[in-house]
């Protein structure tokens, strides 16, 4: 996808003249510019934290997670805790979710663990998850 997230919304962005002056402003005016393909994992992580462009966040959150279910910005599972705590009611593709979640599920057992006590965390934030999707 070649447009960036200001062409996709048709953000207006015409009357900003300063320079952002809080971090949290500067990123946004960074994601704007960006196409979908170049959201890494601490723009998602802040999408899905300050709720905004959310499916595009758990869209991307989703392929994030198909790659490493245990990504995180600052520790192992956080992706996926930032994904569980977001409102789920109006995102449009549910059922790919629920097929992502059950394949971390059969796979988690097989993924790199630092301590055990990661592992049972991390189990029971996905179980958690599962259950508030009715999965």
């Amino acid at each position: 996808m070649s447009q960036t997230i200001k062409e996709i919304y048709s953000l207006n962005t015409d009357n900003q003249n300063d320079e952002p002056e809080y971090a949290l402003d500067k990123w946004y005016d960074s994601l704007i510019n960006k196409t979908a393909d170049e959201i890494d994992l601490e723009d998602v992580s802040r999408m899905l934290s300050q709720n905004v462009f959310i499916e595009l966040g758990i869209k991307r959150a989703m392929e994030i997670l198909s790659e490493d279910p245990i990504a995180g910005v600052f520790y192992d599972g956080q992706l996926l805790e930032l994904l569980s705590a977001v409102d789920l009611d109006n995102f449009k593709d549910l059922s790919q979710l629920k097929l992502l979640l059950q394949k971390i599920n059969n796979n988690v057992s097989n993924l790199d663990w630092s301590s055990e006590e990661d592992q049972i965390e991390y189990s029971e934030l996905l179980t958690n998850f599962m259950n508030k999707i009715n999965l």
